[in-house]
């Protein structure tokens, strides 16, 4: 009866999953790919930094004051950090910006993509056509 149950749960918790593929699921298939297929893919790096001569990391930068689909909180775990927010100094108000960002890494190793990672708050997958 445990195991019937226990089988149920799994199950169920499965069928919660979302569909839609996650960011870090889009960069997995660069990983064996060229540095020069990425490059036409993706264009020139933001910033290009060297471990080695046969070893670097290419960064690809994207900073908005718009959250990309217009997803303005793609993240339900978002953390906030009221020791740097902005104090108030009875300054006349300024109008508030949000900026989104989204720093994608790609290791090449002797001009093959070998790992891949990223960070921000607007790392989602990109379904603009």
């Amino acid at each position: 009866m445990k195991k019937i149950l226990l089988a149920a749960a799994l199950l169920a918790l499965a069928s919660c999953k979302s569909t839609e593929p996650d960011y870090g699921s889009t960069l997995r298939p660069w990983i064996g790919q060229s540095q020069e297929k990425l490059q036409q893919a993706w264009g020139l790096p933001h910033d290009v930094f060297y471990i080695t001569p046969e070893r670097k990391v290419w960064t690809y930068l994207e900073v908005s004051s718009k959250a990309l689909n217009g997803m303005e909180n793609p993240y339900t775990d978002e953390v906030y950090y009221p020791a740097v927010a902005m104090p108030d100094f009875g300054f006349p108000s300024q109008p508030q910006y949000t900026v989104h960002y989204c720093k994608t890494l790609f290791t090449i190793t002797n001009y093959i993509v070998t790992d891949y990672s990223f960070n921000g708050d607007d790392c989602v997958v990109n379904t603009r056509e």
